[in-house]
């Protein structure tokens, strides 16, 4: 291999992903040239970029019924669970349309339709973690503490106009479990007292026990 095509095929790899295949034909030379220069310069080998189901997928593939629900009309494993494709379920796929993140933990139905694929009938982890929290915090009286936290204090970082009382790290992940999953992170993060990674991080993996 002469340094000119040596040269080239370098321009083509760093131009930006590109498979081996993709540049032997197009400079008309071996994979086995295109595979030595990629090993000089140090390139991960070509991964072709994988499938992102969405919306147009979820609506194509599901039907809307009476009630709010959604009948799954693509495939089905044998235990009855319906796939988008070899390792994505439907149910994930809806929720992620719905509420616009992936879902946390196992994505579970909340009302009575068998395989019901609706996305606003479907909850994950952070959610019915949330859902089992509010359902303690609206039992209290409006000037209440419970477990030694300052619950009115949680309800105006939540809830009020700044400035914001400051909470310690166990008010704020229980407050978490309040918040509206649609508040920007950083303004999550700015009530609540902790940092936007932060917030972000629990959005995505969940928030540790209080």
């Amino acid at each position: 291999m002469t340094t000119e095509r040596w040269a080239e095929i370098a321009r083509l790899l760093t131009a930006g992903p590109v498979s081996d295949t993709s540049v032997s034909k197009r400079l008309h030379c071996h994979k086995r040239d295109v595979g030595k220069v990629r090993r000089d310069l140090g390139l991960p080998k070509y991964r072709p970029p994988t499938r992102v189901w969405g919306r147009d997928d979820y609506e194509r593939l599901s039907v809307p019924l009476t009630g709010g629900h959604r009948c799954w009309r693509g495939r089905y494993d044998e235990a009855g669970v319906p796939y988008a494709n070899r390792v994505l379920t439907a149910y994930r796929l809806a929720f992620r349309v719905h509420y616009g993140r992936e879902p946390v933990g196992r994505v579970q139905g909340t009302c009575r339709y068998k395989r019901c694929v609706a996305g606003e009938h479907l909850d994950d982890r952070i959610m019915r973690q949330a859902k089992a929290a509010e359902a303690k915090l609206t039992e209290l009286p409006a000037a209440a503490t419970w477990n030694g936290m300052d619950v009115v204090a949680i309800r105006r970082c939540l809830r009020g106009a700044a400035p914001y009382p400051p909470l310690d790290l166990r008010e704020a992940r229980f407050a978490f479990h309040f918040s509206n999953p649609e508040m920007p992170s950083a303004e999550l993060a700015r009530r609540l007292g902790l940092r936007a990674e932060t917030v972000t991080r629990y959005r995505k993996n969940g928030v540790p026990s209080c």
